[in-house]
């Protein structure tokens, strides 16, 4: 061991440093990585706590012996979480590393923010966005905005640079493009008129691969192109928004999770989801808003005539469970064909905290079962999303009791 390179002990410190929770560094999102690939980027406190995960290993690291611990301090902004109440980055309880007077290379950044001035915080962040490809290798930044902000504001434009949020186009060239980005998600939890500019986005981070959109009110003369992007989630979509979506551009989707979305799923794949179906790998659908409480007038009981033959090579779909254990549903007026490839089909439940996701699985599985009509190439899988714990169930007909059923943490086996 004495006899290994400095270079070979710092590709191995580097490695040891990262995570195993973000799919999106080792491997490429598939309808059997899709489930735990969106939990870590839904919920925010799911990402703190890998974030608390990978800077306990780090200190573990730093104790090694004097060489581990400059190296460590030298990478000590491979993740950059910052809180706009708190000092602007802290990481391991000690002075950052910094080079030429600036932040170090980044990987992965995400920001909290509740003040309703944000523009500081976005200030000190511009620069990481704007650094050029060969200086920066920057994978992954989460903007999650829980404050209200000042009317008309445009938090974009003091992350990446003014423009208009009418402009309808991403034609235009533009100085700070960003190309190693590859995952980009944006949450408004204050339902305020601010806009967000998607030919901001479209311009500026142009090698997207994933795009998540929660609360993000648009115009409708937006739209939005972006060549290389693969999985795309957008929960609470404003109706700009959905007017719009008819006119994206991105030759590359292969999954897609619409949440809330207050339109009938007939409407939602002739504005959008049609002219993507005959390339898309994993859907997952919830047409219910429940802060709105509403209920629209034809929900998703029966899938429409053709859907399946629209989804030729669709793996996986995802329902609310209210959708599956509902009376009125009995399994699929048109089913897919037995040579269809789907293969999951995906219903998730909401526990309280402190409950058994086992107790809750056991009673839908029971609700489902005398419904169930689908061939017997399909599964049911059943999970609680907030904790990321999710049963396959391998034969739900003949036997529905828990030895039946294969515990997984969102990577499915493909069948």
């Amino acid at each position: 061991m004495e006899r290994v390179s400095v270079e070979i002990w710092q590709q191995i410190l580097l490695k040891a440093m990262e995570t195993n929770d973000w799919p999106i560094f080792a491997t490429s999102c598939t309808p059997y990585t899709f489930l735990a690939f969106i939990d870590l980027h839904d919920w925010y406190n799911r990402y703190q706590e890998s974030n608390g995960k990978y800077l306990e290993q780090r200190r573990h690291l730093r104790l090694v012996c004097r060489a581990w611990n400059e190296f460590v301090l030298f990478t000590s902004h491979r993740w950059l979480q910052l809180e706009d109440r708190s000092p602007m980055y802290k990481l391991d309880s000690t002075t950052t590393a910094r080079t030429n007077g600036g932040v170090g290379p980044v990987e992965k950044l995400s920001m909290a923010i509740m003040s309703r001035d944000v523009t500081p915080i976005l200030s000190w962040a511009s620069p990481i966005l704007k650094r050029p490809a060969s200086q920066s290798p920057l994978r992954t930044y989460i903007l999650f905005i829980r404050g209200v902000l000042r009317p008309g504001y445009n938090p974009l434009d003091d992350l990446i640079g003014t423009t208009t949020t009418q402009d309808p186009g991403c034609s235009n060239t533009n100085s700070n493009t960003n190309t190693t980005l590859r995952a980009l998600s944006i949450v408004m939890l204050s339902y305020s008129s601010n806009f967000i500019s998607l030919s901001q986005i479209c311009r500026t981070f142009t090698g997207l691969r994933m795009l998540l959109l929660i609360a993000v009110i648009t115009t409708p003369q937006q739209t939005l192109s972006l060549a290389h992007l693969e999985v795309l989630y957008v929960r609470y979509p404003s109706e700009a928004m959905l007017e719009s979506m008819g006119r994206w551009d991105m030759p590359a989707l292969r999954h897609v999770s619409l949440e809330y979305f207050n339109m009938p799923l007939t409407g939602m794949l002739d504005c959008f989801l049609g002219q993507w179906a005959h390339q898309i790998e994993t859907l997952w659908l919830s047409e219910f808003d429940p802060v709105r409480s509403s209920l629209l007038a034809s929900p998703l009981y029966d899938l429409p005539s053709g859907f399946w033959a629209q989804f030729a090579i669709l793996r996986l779909l995802g329902l609310d469970c209210k959708t599956l254990q509902c009376k009125k549903w009995s399994g699929w007026s048109i089913m897919p064909p037995p040579t269809h490839p789907c293969r999951y089909l995906v219903c998730p439940i909401f526990t309280v905290e402190g409950s058994k996701v086992a107790h809750h699985v056991g009673r839908q599985v029971e609700d489902i079962r005398a419904r169930w009509t689908w061939h017997d190439g399909v599964r049911l899988v059943l999970g609680d999303t907030h904790r990321g714990q999710y049963y396959v169930v391998k034969n739900i007909q003949d036997d529905p009791s828990f030895a039946n059923m294969e515990k997984t943490a969102g990577i499915l086996p493909e069948l």
